[in-house]
């Protein structure tokens, strides 16, 4: 029963460690034309968005949203690869549910 217990307490401490450094990854994406660049930190969170000013004065509000959805989008998904690949390493391959 001890051996689980403390099997249980190192499986926390991993976890632990996993989502901080999962936490503290950053993730930039930018358009293809580099125009829009955004930051995300950790998997969802999104940090920054940078919009170039001769971009802004050149299109039209309409290809904008879409430029902008499309590289937010990117930045989520990168985000989420970096993510699952950072647990993939830390768990040697074990597909932890909910992680």
């Amino acid at each position: 029963m001890f051996d689980k217990m403390k099997q249980a307490g190192s499986l926390m401490k991993q976890m632990n460690s996993l989502k901080k450094k999962i936490d503290k990854l950053e993730t930039v994406s930018e358009s293809k034309d580099g125009m829009i660049k955004v930051t995300v930190k950790g998997t969802s969170n999104i940090q920054s968005i940078k919009i170039n000013d001769d971009f802004l004065a050149n299109i039209s509000s309409k290809d904008l949203e879409k430029n902008l959805i499309k590289t937010v989008n990117d930045a989520l998904n990168n985000a989420e690869k970096s993510s699952k690949q950072i647990m993939s390493e830390m768990t040697g391959g074990l597909n932890i549910p909910g992680l």
